[in-house]
């Protein structure tokens, strides 16, 4: 556990996923130019800042510091699995006694137990149009007013996302991301120009998702990746 001035030793940190490939090598920062101080990271790798806050903005231009982060969350959900883990195994003994006990007890009438539903499968398909537009993409260092999420419904998208002006048509890549940033539902579509507007259609399930605030990460394949951010009904 890191405390006071030491910052996290970023040795442990492991690529899980595209966003951890891409920004943990692509800008190595030697000079450290603009990284925040060991208390500041530590808060922002508890989640302790909202997701919109702009400290976050400086670890898709820091590698050095995104690894730091991202090695506390990754020992912070090791340790949570292994919580869960432990608490799987205990719950897992009492279901053993229980349906033990159920196939042994006598039965009366003819009927039989139904089967349990697949709440996955059987999730709606849902249609989604995303206005994505209204999300500029600007350079500047002066800080922006934080944009409004916007609602995504749980179950099975078909999304159709309206791309900010200037994007290009053609193959995409769409994710949705947790305050972790780590990937909960990945897709792929093309995008197409319907009516002066750049058009991009993709299926996505989060039927399993939490409601809450995540981001909807898009890019046309062998660009960046631009975030969006979405809370989940």
């Amino acid at each position: 556990m890191t405390n006071g001035g030491q910052r996290p030793d970023p040795s442990g940190f492991r690529t899980e996923n595209e966003m951890d490939l891409l920004f943990g090598r692509a800008h190595p920062n030697p000079a450290r130019e603009g990284c925040p101080p060991a208390e500041l990271l530590m808060r922002l790798a508890r989640r302790e800042l909202p997701i919109g806050d702009p400290a976050y903005d400086h670890f898709a231009k820091c590698s050095p510091c995104y690894q730091e982060l991202r090695t506390v969350q990754q020992g912070r959900a090791a340790a949570a699995r292994r919580r869960i883990w432990w608490t799987t195994a205990a719950a897992a003994v009492v279901i053993l006694g229980i349906a033990g006990t159920w196939f042994l007890r006598p039965r009366t009438g003819d009927g039989a137990p139904k089967s349990a539903v697949n709440e996955s499968s059987s999730a709606p398909e849902v249609s989604a149009r995303l206005d994505l537009r209204k999300y500029a993409v600007t350079r500047s260092e002066q800080k922006q007013p934080e944009p409004e999420a916007v609602s995504v419904p749980r179950g099975r998208l078909n999304l159709t996302l309206l791309l900010p002006v200037g994007s290009e048509p053609g193959e995409y890549d769409v994710q949705i991301l947790d305050s972790d940033l780590t990937s909960r539902a990945s897709s792929r579509g093309r995008a197409e120009i319907r009516e002066f507007i750049t058009t991009l259609n993709a299926s996505l399930d989060v039927a399993s998702l939490t409601p809450g605030a995540y981001q909807l990460a898009v890019r046309r394949q062998g660009e960046d990746w631009r975030l969006f951010p979405v809370a989940v009904q």
